[in-house]
């Protein structure tokens, strides 16, 4: 699935990755974290299939009133070699060198472009990613 811009918006995507059982308050915080470093509004959540069963996340979509995207694996893959980070766990376990910023990538498609290196929050990853259009 491929989101796109809305009237001359960019839109922005923040993608996670994070450890196993990790809380909905965590997935918030670093979310919060993030945003205010980068100084951007995000518009929704995405992650990894690896991920899709991760309830913090859905959780943290929902109180956010936002949609929450697993995209899929050949988007993943693909879109894994833009990636800016490069960890060798999540390489062995994901696929991709970084989880948060293939699936932001992913998210948007071809086009978009990631915004800053992924941030860790504990066990948390945050990478924004927009479509590339206006800001």
């Amino acid at each position: 699935m491929v989101l796109g811009q809305t009237e001359g918006h960019a839109v922005i995507v923040a993608g996670i990755g994070c450890r196993k059982g990790v809380s909905p308050e965590a997935v918030l915080a670093a979310l919060a974290q993030a945003s205010a470093k980068f100084g951007v509004a995000f518009d929704f959540i995405a992650t990894a299939p690896i991920k899709a069963d991760e309830p913090a996340l859905l959780e943290a979509a929902t109180r956010l009133g936002m949609a929450f995207v697993v995209v899929a694996q050949a988007d993943f893959e693909a879109a894994a070699n833009r990636a800016l980070t490069r960890s060798e766990l999540s390489s062995k376990y994901a696929g991709s060198p970084s989880v948060s910023e293939a699936a932001a990538l992913a998210a948007l498609g071809e086009a978009s472009k990631l915004l800053a290196p992924r941030m860790i929050v504990g066990d948390i990853t945050v990478a924004f990613a927009t479509s590339g259009d206006k800001t």
